[in-house]
C-alpha cells in the first residue's frame, strides 16, 4: 500500500470515528433525556416508592409479568406412572399422534415413542 492510499484510509477511519462519537455522544444525550423523564414522572405521581408506581401501571394497562426465575429453571423430570403409560398407549391406539400425545401430556416425543414401544410396561 502506498503512502498515500494509506493517508486516505486514514482520513476515512478518522471520519468513520468522528461519526460513530458523534452517534454515541447523541445516544447519551437521549439516556440522560429518558432518566430525567422517568424521575419526574415519579415525582408528579404522588406514588411513595417506584415500586408502588409500577405496580399501579401494571395493574392499570394489565400488563402480564412473568419472572426472570420462571426461564432459569430447570425442567422437572417426567415420572412415568402405570396411569400415564396407559393413558398414552391408548389415545394412541385411538388415533392420536405421537407428536401430538407428547404435547397433550407434557412429555417429549422420545419418551412417548419409549411407551409405545413397552420400555415402561414393566415399572409398576
Amino acid at each position: 500500500m502506498s503512502i498515500e492510499e494509506e493517508m486516505k484510509h486514514l482520513d476515512k477511519e478518522t471520519a468513520r470515528i468522528t461519526r460513530r462519537k458523534e452517534e454515541l455522544i447523541r445516544l447519551q444525550r437521549e439516556e440522560i433525556t429518558r432518566e430525567e423523564r422517568l424521575g419526574e414522572l415519579f415525582s408528579t405521581s404522588g406514588y411513595i416508592t417506584p415500586l408502588a408506581l409500577v405496580e399501579a401501571l401494571i395493574r392499570k394497562y394489565s400488563i402480564k409479568v412473568t419472572g426472570e426465575n420462571e426461564f432459569l429453571r430447570k425442567r422437572k423430570r417426567t415420572r412415568v406412572t402405570p396411569h400415564l403409560r396407559d393413558s398414552i398407549k391408548d389415545e394412541c391406539k385411538a388415533g392420536l399422534s405421537m407428536n401430538r400425545a407428547s404435547k397433550k401430556f407434557k412429555i417429549s416425543y422420545a419418551v412417548v415413542v419409549k411407551i409405545l414401544a413397552g420400555k415402561y410396561d414393566s415399572r409398576a
